[in-house]
């Protein structure tokens, strides 16, 4: 027997009807479904007829081919018709028309390119995981749990063992994948209290793998077991190993200047509120530690080669010879303890060579070789939620501390609260 029309589907020539005056009001109309191409819906190039159930729509361009049965028109919106479409095999899913020179359809390129990629995911996850059941796979963003639409993820699960599972697609900086991995692990690890989340699998272009190799010798190993995992234009993937890599970085020779006069409450043309967050602390390191010394304090010493920051690096030192790594940052970003990271163990490799004295690094003082201190200062409220969860990932050998501003920090630099260590993955 047929199958019947879904819920309150309308009559084949009103659906058709409804899509026609769609495509005639469009610039750029093209149709998504996930796992599929984009395909561009071009005058000529498609066919509407009616059938038994719903509406057959054939469409293809230079690229692809569409042929699905639409069984309806599930939400409407300026720019946007969600269709109700039957898959091979009787099973339902979701399709967009969208006019790309709209704003509701601004970035279907990309989305499309990731909802194929997620697909990629599936079969990256059959080969790798050979038995194990696939779950929750998906390229949608969850902001309330501070999950990201960039990059799709997955669940691996094998009796009461699972692996958060997580992929950077073509065309995407694949910089923050470890920060949202990290993000999604914990998830799982308090959404699926039955099981046990032991790992994490990064999934990600072969020519972008170096910056988040050399990030995992400085994990928890207790917290987490990370597997990388390469891919290539071939569509295969090979895991690599976690110290893929070598420090891209150079220690330029001192170089120290006052900050200009005025501090933070002091208006600069053409700088923000981080560049004078940045001059009053490199005037006055006490604001923040009591036990940094005055001056000097420098600006972003070790040149990292390929690296995107939008965090200002400081490098102080303590009364005793110890460096500290000082990251600033006045607005909310989840990428701050990992980029912090990106640049401690950078500074930790030239102090345990003792290479900061002989470059003329804080004349006078007798400089340790022991690790860095890492503090994180930002204005209280701007701390990323998801901040303290990254760090808890950290190697415990890594010495961090938070230091929150009060309100006023644009006016007067005070220290409203602060955190040393970091909770430990339960």
């Amino acid at each position: 027997m047929p199958k019947p029309p879904p819920p309150n589907a309308p009559p084949a020539g009103e659906l058709i009807g409804c899509i026609q005056r769609f495509l005639a009001n469009a610039r750029e109309p093209v149709l998504l479904e996930p796992g599929a191409e984009l395909v561009e819906i071009l005058a000529g190039q498609y066919a509407l007829t009616p059938a038994p159930r719903g509406v057959r729509l054939e469409a293809w361009d230079q690229a692809s081919n569409y042929h699905r049965r639409i069984l309806g028109v599930k939400e409407r919106s300026a720019g946007r018709l969600e269709l109700v479409v039957e898959r091979f095999g009787g099973k339902l899913a979701k399709a967009v028309l969208a006019d790309r020179a709209r704003h509701a359809g601004h970035g279907m390129d990309r989305t499309a390119r990731r909802m194929v990629f997620a697909e990629r995911l599936r079969d990256f996850l059959c080969r790798q995981f050979p038995g194990w059941r696939i779950s929750g796979l998906t390229a949608h963003g969850d902001p309330e749990n501070h999950l990201t639409r960039i990059y799709p993820r997955a669940m691996a699960v094998k009796g009461k063992k699972a692996w958060a599972v997580i992929a950077a697609p073509p065309g995407d900086p694949a910089g923050r994948l470890l920060t949202c991995g990290l993000i999604w692990h914990n998830y799982l690890r308090f959404r699926e209290r039955r099981l046990f989340v032991e790992g994490l699998a990064l999934l990600l272009p072969r020519e972008q793998i170096t910056a988040t190799c050399l990030r995992l010798p400085w994990l928890n190993k207790r917290a987490v077991r990370v597997a990388v995992f390469a891919y290539g234009e071939d569509g295969w993937e090979h895991e690599v190993e976690a110290a893929h890599g070598n420090f891209e970085t150079s220690l330029q020779p001192a170089a120290w200047t006052e900050p200009p006069a005025g501090g933070v409450g002091t208006r600069h043309a053409g700088h923000g509120p981080e560049w004078w967050l940045e001059q009053e602390v490199r005037g006055n390191p006490a604001v923040i530690d009591g036990r940094l010394l005055q001056k000097p304090v420098y600006g972003q010493v070790s040149v990292l080669a390929g690296m995107d920051r939008g965090i200002i690096d400081l490098l102080a030192c303590s009364r005793g010879g110890r460096l500290t790594v000082i990251e600033l940052k006045a607005t909310a970003d989840p990428q701050l303890p990992v980029q912090a990271l990106d640049y401690w163990m950078r500074v930790a490799g030239h102090a345990t060579r003792s290479e900061f004295g002989p470059a003329g690094y804080f004349p006078g003082v007798a400089l340790t070789a022991e690790p860095p201190r890492l503090l994180l200062a930002a204005p209280a409220f701007e701390f990323h939620p998801t901040t303290e969860i990254v760090l808890s990932y950290f190697d415990p050998a890594i010495e961090v501390e938070r230091v929150g501003l009060a309100v006023e920090w644009q006016k007067r630099i005070r220290v409203s609260f602060r955190l040393h260590g970091m909770r430990r993955p339960g």
